[in-house]
């Protein structure tokens, strides 16, 4: 079975590619790239794409007649075309539910929450800087607090049993109601997502990139928050209006937690760079050293399953193979 591992040039795709043929044994041959059109030769001759943070359109799709699977090693799914896999009738699959990076990104959005409560940057920055910051009157708790997460799936699940922990009350929206023993096991609270957006202290989002979500909190979505709402981002860029969280940041709206921007890396200009009131990482609430051997795992798994004809996991685009 051939395979075509799809990775960033700046990961070492041709490295990452030995060892998926490694991983999966004798029955495959493997080849690494950084793009669809890098080997073209590869593209047209795979059975199954193994793709991370590379984009592969429907027009790289149609390129690839003997395509039957696609795998993504995360849950986001969003850099590949599920509608034209789907008119395909080719799967494709994240690692959804093997929980490899749940707790990883649940995590990241708690360090996010609690950076920007305690200022964290600004304390940090001011001691670098050769001062003491005045800033014990203006740092907040989250005990006690309302939590909204947006999107109650399995990392916005992981996200309210911590947020348990910590004493915060929990609300959430998601257009799938979480079943009765969920909402009662984490006292969970559902209400729409303008109701979430004004009676929240700190809102979370954890939804994936897909037609529906494009744009959900834009400057109308933010007009409703509370001032000085602590904002996370965790999910993907385009999910927010990275424009009106500056801008809302810039005037004091929202203290902003962002890991993933509409651009990635963003360019020198990127609002959110310049932006008061933020907490800004690189796209790394997912990867740690733990996660991407777990995300791997799970995701070579979900091959193996595919070459030994049995039924593969989390299908995102709804296609039975």
């Amino acid at each position: 079975m051939r395979l075509l591992a799809l990775f960033p040039s700046r990961m070492n795709p041709a490295g990452i590619g030995e060892f998926v043929a490694a991983s999966l044994g004798d029955g495959w041959e493997v080849t690494g790239a950084g793009s669809p059109d890098d080997d073209l030769t590869a593209l047209e001759s795979a059975d199954v794409l193994l793709v991370a943070l590379v984009e592969v359109s429907a027009a790289s799709i149609a390129k690839a007649p003997h395509l039957a699977m696609i795998q993504t090693p995360s849950h986001g799914f969003d850099h590949v075309d599920i509608d034209a896999a789907a008119g395909r009738g080719i799967p494709v699959c994240n690692v959804g539910t093997s929980g490899a990076e749940s707790g990883t990104v649940a995590e990241h959005a708690m360090m996010m929450m609690l950076a920007c409560a305690r200022r964290l940057i600004e304390a940090h920055d001011g001691i670098r800087s050769g001062g003491w910051p005045p800033l014990s009157g203006s740092t907040i708790e989250l005990q006690g607090k309302k939590l909204g997460i947006v999107g109650l799936g399995h990392i916005g699940r992981e996200v309210a049993k911590r947020a348990r922990a910590f004493g915060m009350e929990v609300m959430y929206n998601d257009p799938v109601p979480a079943d009765e023993d969920v909402e009662s096991e984490l006292r969970l609270k559902p209400v729409s997502l303008d109701d979430l957006l004004r009676m929240s202290d700190v809102v979370t989002v954890h939804v994936p990139l897909d037609s529906t979500t494009r744009g959900l909190i834009g400057t109308r979505e933010l007009e409703l928050v509370r001032p000085g709402t602590i904002f996370v981002n965790t999910s993907r860029g385009p999910v927010v209006d990275n424009a009106a969280l500056a801008k809302a940041a810039n005037e004091g709206r929202v203290i902003a937690g962002v890991d993933v921007y509409e651009t990635e890396p963003p360019p020198a200009d990127h609002p959110l760079r310049s932006a008061a009131n933020v907490v800004l990482t690189p796209h790394i609430a997912g990867t740690t050293r733990e996660s991407v051997v777990r995300i791997m795992a799970a995701a070579l798994e979900n091959l193996g399953r595919f070459e030994r004809g049995e039924k593969i996991k989390d299908i995102v685009n709804g296609v039975m193979p």
